[in-house]
């Protein structure tokens, strides 16, 4: 199966909030999962031109070639601000008008935003995590806007370098908060064999009423609760 490296959702062996999950369901019908790790973007490519046996995560409004099983974790976009600055309890994008903004690449059509682009004092897109999250820290950016567990687990990766003097013009001590200001979005699976999606779906909703998911799920999620709050959903 390939998969993006984005932790702590998948780690580079495949590892995390969403691999922990997949392998979980996958081992209770009695398969084995193998997880080959590309940048994020680059896993729905391979998949499409590749050999895999399988794909994840794909979004609701995406096709490949093979079979879809049911939605079995979220994802959840959405603005990380200074705690303390004016921004910490929005719950809309439209309040970010006249902030600066750095996002991932194309989150203007991903995140439904094209409309507010001329209303940003400024937006910037940036593929390597830590470039979305250090303008934050230095005050050069106002709002964050990306999945806030990558955001919060990128943001404490920058507090301990920075403990080291590796990162000298960022401020440590500035707390952040996550407000979800985007609807959460539902991931899938893609499986060439149709008999494993209906495997998978089938063992999902078996671990699911057994509470098996959101034990490995959760923890994932309360390590940043100081960032996070109640705005991040367990799965």
């Amino acid at each position: 199966m390939v998969a993006p490296n984005i932790p702590p959702h998948f780690d580079d062996a495949g590892k995390g909030r969403i691999g922990d999950v997949i392998n979980a369901v996958l081992t209770q019908c009695g398969h084995q999962v193998r997880f080959t790790m590309v940048p994020f973007g680059r896993h729905w490519r391979d998949y499409k031109l590749g050999t895999y046996d399988g794909l994840a995560t794909a979004e609701a409004d995406q096709s490949f070639p093979g079979f879809s099983t049911k939605p079995f974790i979220h994802l959840q976009d959405g603005a990380t601000v200074i705690d303390g600055g004016g921004l910490e309890n929005i719950t809309t994008v439209e309040q970010l008008a006249g902030k600066r903004i750095v996002a991932f690449p194309n989150a203007q059509k991903i995140l439904g935003i094209e409309h507010m682009v001329s209303k940003f004092a400024d937006i910037r897109n940036r593929s390597n995590r830590f470039d979305q999250v250090r303008p934050l820290l230095a005050k050069r950016a106002d709002a964050v806007l990306a999945d806030g567990l990558i955001t919060a687990h990128f943001l404490n990766i920058l507090r301990d370098r920075a403990k080291k003097g590796k990162e000298p013009d960022i401020n440590t001590g500035l707390p952040v908060k996550f407000r979800r200001i985007f609807a959460k979005g539902p991931q899938r699976l893609y499986f060439r064999d149709k008999a494993v999606t209906d495997d998978f779906d089938r063992c999902h909703a078996d671990l699911e009423k057994k509470g098996v998911l959101d034990g490995l799920a959760k923890p994932y999620v309360d390590l940043y609760r100081n960032i996070l709050g109640s705005q991040y959903p367990v799965r």
